[in-house]
């Protein structure tokens, strides 16, 4: 599913998950919907708000880290070390889906974009 929105230019969204009183059920189906590509997920309670954000929100740190990777190699070409760390253009594409990921999420959370710097 997850390809085939991309494929499309979408976004892939979790779908709702009804046991709202049971958090860590929550967040695993979270949790595996992001390693598997979704950008969020539906929420059916307020309570379940705080828990998708911090799934589905990259971590400030490698944000701003990989802020830096962008910086250093703006057309995603060649190699650069950052703090004794060789990068090249397979890690500026990950770089590129987390920063990316960041402003989406900055857009609608200003706390966020604070945090991220963007």
């Amino acid at each position: 599913m997850v390809d085939a929105f991309q494929a499309n230019g979408l976004r892939a969204f979790y779908g709702p998950f009804g046991d709202f009183m049971d958090e860590e059920a929550w967040e695993a189906p979270f949790r595996n919907a992001f390693f598997q590509g979704c950008v969020g997920a539906w929420t059916l309670h307020p309570s379940r708000i705080e828990i998708a954000k911090r799934v589905f929100s990259p971590e400030a740190k490698e944000v701003l880290f990989d802020k830096r990777i962008l910086e250093a190699m703006p057309d995603g070409s060649g190699a650069v070390v950052i703090d004794g760390k060789m990068q090249d253009d397979a890690t500026w594409k990950q770089a590129k889906v987390i920063v990316d990921l960041a402003e989406l999420v900055a857009s609608k959370d200003p706390e966020r974009a604070a945090v991220y710097g963007v």
